[in-house]
């Protein structure tokens, strides 16, 4: 009888945790890279098609979970990275789900040598792969948020960079930048603060140019997405805006 009310408590828990975080799909599968290298990948799927999770590589020398966040997109196409503490890209991937397995590769952003998913199988989701999509509070903010990436024509790590402080209740300053195609950097007006909605909040008129994004915070991380059509990034260079995935580095 205890074990029967703890299990209902733990499923209660869990189907809570996944309405505050408005989770949509959970995946967790193992398997290969190429048939050589072991792989435990898990992730979550929010109702903003935002992807976050863990992969695991069992056989390495201190195997443990690194953090996996991305995107969805129409088509049923996942594109994910996966991101040491500092905000740098250890490796990339893009799949599709078929048959409920993942089908497609594993990129390694500075040799930019490719594996594909092999042998994969569905497991039950691991303890500590999830979480990840628990909305962060507007308190919890961080100072700063960032990410790198091997960019092969520099030969050397480009990324991108948030900093916010503080303005008032659910209000923040911020200054951006973003360099991995072309330098794109803004931020907030003196007197005209983000203000956050839970969350999340939408920026517009970046430099008095027109451009606008949206940001979604995570205790990790947090997510920039354009909210205005492709001629409003002409105030960057060509191809720049302020997307992108970026950890959380100094709260």
């Amino acid at each position: 009888m205890k074990r029967l009310i703890f299990s209902l408590f733990i499923a209660v828990l869990a189907a809570g945790m996944s309405q505050a975080q408005n989770i949509t799909r959970r995946y967790a599968w193992e398997g290969t890279l190429d048939g050589k290298i072991a792989i435990r990948l898990a992730i979550e799927v929010n109702s903003e098609g935002i992807v976050a999770g863990s992969i695991l590589y069992p056989k390495a020398k201190k195997a443990a979970p690194i953090l996996v966040v991305g995107s969805t997109y129409e088509g049923g196409m996942f594109y994910l990275s996966e991101y040491l503490a500092d905000g740098r890209i250890t490796g990339n991937m893009g799949f599709e789900i078929k048959g409920g397995l993942p089908v497609g590769e594993w990129t390694n952003p500075k040799t930019q040598k490719s594996y594909q998913f092999t042998s994969m199988r569905k497991i039950a989701f691991p303890n500590g792969f999830g979480g990840k999509l628990v909305p962060e509070s507007p308190g919890n903010i961080g100072h700063e948020y960032g990410f790198m990436t091997y960019s092969e024509p520099y030969n050397d790590y480009m990324g991108g960079n948030f900093t916010f402080r503080a303005a008032g209740k659910n209000k923040v300053h911020f200054e951006a930048c973003n360099a991995v195609r072309n330098i794109a950097e803004g931020e907030s007006e003196a007197g005209r603060p983000a203000v956050l909605s839970g969350n999340h909040f939408v920026y517009r008129n970046v430099n008095e140019c027109g451009y606008g994004f949206e940001a979604f915070f995570y205790p990790q991380f947090m997510v920039a997405r354009s909210v205005t059509d492709g001629d409003t990034v002409g105030c960057f260079g060509m191809g720049a805006s302020l997307e992108g995935v970026y950890i959380k580095t100094k709260k």
